[in-house]
């Protein structure tokens, strides 16, 4: 796979920011076809040889069905060489993808396969997919001075433009953790580091042009909007809208959510987070918003494989939820899309909510295969019209960029 990468200007150090766009198509993989709208894109780590651990391991961009079909490997990123992105194999709170107005982001390491504790490498890149199912930019991490994630764990991004994105993450010290937004040429911290902000952050997400994340920090398990709409400014205060530890006992451990406006008033009323405690809060959870303030209707707990099982108690084999995405209508509801927390094959499945009866059962779509982890999970978006006139310009897109995924 060859890169054209295109050296961009860096306000950081003189260790420049590389970012790669491509002259035409950037060929990531030869046989990738154009992405399908409304089918689930899933990374999945591992070679299915090698024991997943804290050293790296390959990354791959699977795209399947809402039926569990497979329809291809978009990306298999090289694991050598001067394009190569990989992710630790078993630091959980790492490879969380997004599908954003038409683009998919990727985060990782630019290190080869086998590298011991990869993730506390200062060598953070971040790959940007687009619709034709080929990379169309590649962004290294500055690895001297001001460095987002220094010495700890980048887990997750989304796209705001072919060139532009935001990505979340820790760092030690903690000060260069929480939420970067890259504008295509420099990396601004645009979460706060203020005491009682957010600043250990694991899923970063877009909703009705608004920034949240998703946290595993003391200061608030739970998920958080960042700043008011899509912030490119420093020290934008974070606030915990949904606090996870709510629900069950102890304290939570959020990772993938979605949020959904189901009656088109403008306004989030309907959220379901992953939680991969194996105990009671566990599971997934759904909360629902009052106008005031979110509260917990209800978290289930994932039945062993075999199953199909969803229940509040634990069982043997009963397994958390870390990857989340999903759809919603006025019709069927919420059709839910996760990744379960099994250190190896574990599982994609889908979970309908009606909103008429608490769900009991759940449905596998795919295992990942022995030696293969399925991380980040999402719904295939398109561009909106208005993007598309405005790609390339990173202002313009954040003030038009609005999250979609069915009625939302």
């Amino acid at each position: 796979m060859n890169f054209s990468l295109r050296r961009l200007a860096a306000s950081v150090s003189a260790a420049a920011i590389i970012s790669a766009l491509s002259l035409g198509l950037l060929a990531a993989s030869a046989a990738a076809a154009p992405l399908t709208a409304g089918n689930l894109v899933v990374e999945r780590l591992g070679d299915g040889s090698t024991t997943l651990s804290s050293a790296a391991a390959a990354i791959s961009a699977l795209e399947y069905t809402t039926a569990g079909s497979s329809v291809q490997t978009i990306v298999a990123f090289p694991t050598t060489g001067s394009d190569r992105q990989s992710d630790s194999g078993s630091a959980t709170s790492d490879g969380y993808l997004n599908s954003f107005n038409g683009f998919i982001s990727v985060p990782g390491y630019n290190n080869a396969v086998g590298t011991a504790s990869v993730a506390s490498q200062n060598t953070k890149v971040n790959s940007i997919i687009g619709t034709s199912g080929t990379v169309v930019n590649r962004t290294l991490f500055p690895t001297s001075g001001t460095m987002p994630f220094t010495a700890n764990n980048y887990r997750s991004s989304i796209a705001t433009s072919g060139s532009t994105f935001y990505a979340a993450g820790t760092g030690t010290p903690s000060s260069t953790g929480g939420a970067w937004y890259f504008d295509g040429t420099a990396f601004t911290q645009v979460s706060s580091t203020a005491a009682g902000q957010a600043t250990n952050l694991r899923n970063v997400e877009i909703y009705n042009n608004q920034l949240y994340t998703s946290s595993g920090a003391s200061t608030g398990y739970g998920i958080w909007s960042v700043g008011s709409g899509l912030p490119t400014a420093t020290g934008q205060s974070t606030t915990l809208l949904i606090n996870a530890s709510l629900a069950g006992t102890g304290n939570g451990s959020p990772y993938g959510f979605v949020m959904f406006d189901t009656n088109n008033d403008s306004t989030l009323d309907l959220a379901y987070v992953a939680d991969d405690r194996t105990s009671a809060g566990g599971g997934i959870q759904k909360w629902t918003f009052n106008g005031s303030a979110w509260s917990n209707s209800w978290a289930l707990l994932v039945g062993a494989s075999g199953t199909s099982t969803l229940q509040s108690g634990t069982g043997a084999g009963f397994a958390g939820l870390r990857g989340l995405a999903g759809t919603y209508d006025a019709v069927s509801g919420a059709t839910l899309f996760a990744t379960t927390t099994e250190t190896t094959n574990n599982r994609l499945i889908s979970i309908l909510d009606t909103g008429r009866t608490t769900p009991s059962t759940y449905a596998t779509l795919q295992a990942a295969g022995a030696n293969y982890v399925f991380r980040g999970v999402d719904v295939i978006t398109v561009p909106e019209p208005a993007s598309l006139a405005a790609l390339g310009c990173a202002a313009a897109a954040a003030a038009i960029l609005g999250r979609r995924r069915a009625r939302r």
